[in-house]
């Protein structure tokens, strides 16, 4: 439950305006800052529109129509609207997902990333069953292990070696140890620089006998280099599911999307979905999701990502102090028991950005799929490069506000979207 501490005016006279003067000043002070986060991105106009209006600010149950009718449906004994301009919409949506993941099974109703792996592994893992999943240590996500315990599963984790790999002795010592087959194998990596091959894991785990031990493999932050064949699909080397949240470098709302090729597992998914953990998915949400531009723009996007991500790199590579890795995706950690401080005087500075943990390794973690949709050129990525520079080394001459607004400025237009396209 949130409890505000946030003290109001002593006479708020009228709410709706200090309100709207509330967001009118945040407003102007985020036109002029600039996004480094690896967890976020900007929704098309486009898509925008689509989802935020009055008419479809209504319930979406996952039913067919009535036979004989168009508009008439029936769910669990009630009478509810169907909608098939949404059908239709999903229907391009199920064929654009197919081809950019080469996988004929789609679940849409899943409401965050959280909420995706709550689903898949109520689905497919039974409660006293064992899951194991990346540490929060190398990566992993903070809430998947108390999730698992909350589920009645047993949670176990595993850890990254130095090179961001799995340690494949270290993890046949675990499977060992552990003397049974787990139920699944998830692994949710949020500070994945380079791929993490999923085929020798599989073979690992077939050499004990656990052919049935599902491999769960979240692609939260590289979901959209996967559509843009940028990086490697896990489900072509063995992952049994490809799931994750479809804000990031797939630049849609704050949902999730779960895709695999077998049709007993996504049998399962879409039962215990439809059954227990969604009614009506967020029609405003799924519309926007629906839109999918990384069909036509998925490719371009992914490999300007990809570049921005090393035209920064090596702009910070030299950084004084700082240890900078080289990165195959769209993200870039900067390593330095520094990164904390440096973390709060960009957020002040206008550049915002999260500092994480990697392997006991304090760091910064960037990510530049927002900045690539809003359109940076190679010019003010290097002049953000040379802010970031003044500011990491401590060497700034209170200009870098100045250049860093001008450089925001530039960026007030949505690339790779529908919203390029002329519209009848």
């Amino acid at each position: 439950m949130n409890h505000s501490t946030h003290a109001l005016p002593a006479a708020t006279l009228n709410v709706q305006n200090y309100i709207i003067e509330q967001f009118d000043q945040a407003r102007a002070r985020r036109t002029s800052t600039l996004s480094l986060t690896a967890n976020e991105n900007v929704l098309s106009e486009t898509a925008r529109t689509l989802g935020q209006n009055r008419h479809y600010d209504r319930y979406l149950f996952n039913v067919q129509t009535t036979a004989g009718h168009r508009y008439a449906a029936d769910f669990n004994g009630m009478q509810v609207e169907h909608f098939p301009e949404v059908e239709k919409l999903k229907a391009l949506a199920t064929q654009a997902v197919r081809f950019m993941f080469n996988a004929e099974f789609v679940e849409y109703r899943l409401l965050s990333g959280v909420h995706c792996t709550l689903s898949v592994l109520a689905a497919l893992t039974e409660p006293g069953k064992t899951v194991l999943s990346l540490s929060p240590g190398s990566g992993g996500h903070f809430a998947t292990g108390p999730m698992v315990q909350k589920i009645g599963r047993l949670s176990l984790f595993f850890r990254l070696s130095i090179d961001g790999q799995i340690d494949l002795a270290d993890f046949d010592k675990q499977l060992q140890t552990l003397g049974h087959q787990p139920s699944a194998v998830l692994l949710d990596h949020g500070l994945t620089t380079h791929a993490i091959p999923v085929k020798p894991l599989r073979n690992l785990l077939n050499r004990h006998g656990y052919h049935q031990t599902l491999i769960i493999y979240d692609a939260s932050h590289t979901l959209g280099l996967i559509a843009g064949q940028a990086f490697a699909n896990p489900l072509d080397e063995g992952a049994d599911i490809l799931q994750g949240n479809t804000h990031k470098s797939l630049p849609g709302p704050h949902r999730a999307l779960i895709v695999c090729r077998r049709a007993d597992l996504a049998r399962q998914i879409e039962q215990n979905v439809s059954a227990a953990l969604v009614s009506s998915p967020n029609l405003p949400g799924l519309l926007q999701l629906f839109l999918v531009e990384m069909e036509r723009y998925g490719q371009a996007y992914a490999q300007r990502m990809c570049a921005n991500a090393r035209q920064l790199h090596n702009a910070l590579a030299d950084l004084p102090g700082w240890t900078v890795p080289p990165t195959d995706t769209h993200l870039l950690l900067l390593e330095s028991a520094l990164s904390s401080h440096a973390a709060q005087q960009l957020n002040e500075l206008g550049i915002r950005v999260n500092n994480k943990r990697i392997n006991g390794r304090d760091c910064l973690r960037f990510g530049v799929q927002e900045i690539t949709r809003l359109g940076i050129t190679n010019e003010d990525l290097d002049a953000l490069a040379h802010i970031l520079r003044n500011v990491l080394t401590g060497g700034t001459n209170g200009t870098e506000r100045i250049c860093l607004t001008h450089i925001c400025h530039r960026l007030n237009r949505i690339h790779y979207s529908f919203d390029q396209e002329p519209c009848r």
